[in-house]
């Protein structure tokens, strides 16, 4: 019983790790479409300009990460305040949002 306990809790382990690389792939692939410029940083403009996709919006509510108030999200995401969001504080900061509706 104990061996089975320990490889059930090895699968979920997996699959955690499966999904939030998952999550962290489709969160690159929303920052790539949001970098309208190719500089590999959101602005604000590009940011609000991508709120305004009602699919991308879609995307972001289904996982769980509430976009109504862009400019704030905006501020939380850029965590160094450069008027900038690169790719780790896109996803880290979407990641933890996700976690945090989760567990809300």
């Amino acid at each position: 019983a104990i061996e089975m306990s320990k490889k059930d809790r090895s699968i979920i382990i997996e699959k955690e790790a499966q999904d939030r690389k998952a999550i962290a792939e489709h969160l690159l692939e929303l920052l790539e479409n949001m970098d309208i410029d190719n500089d590999g940083f959101i602005s604000v403009d590009e940011f609000s300009h991508a709120m305004a996709n009602p699919d991308l919006v879609n995307y972001v509510h289904g996982l769980g990460v509430d976009f109504s108030d862009a400019r704030n999200l905006f501020a939380l995401l850029d965590r160094d305040g450069d008027g900038m969001i690169d790719v780790v504080e896109f996803v880290d900061g979407m990641t933890k949002l996700k976690g945090e509706a989760k567990s809300a």
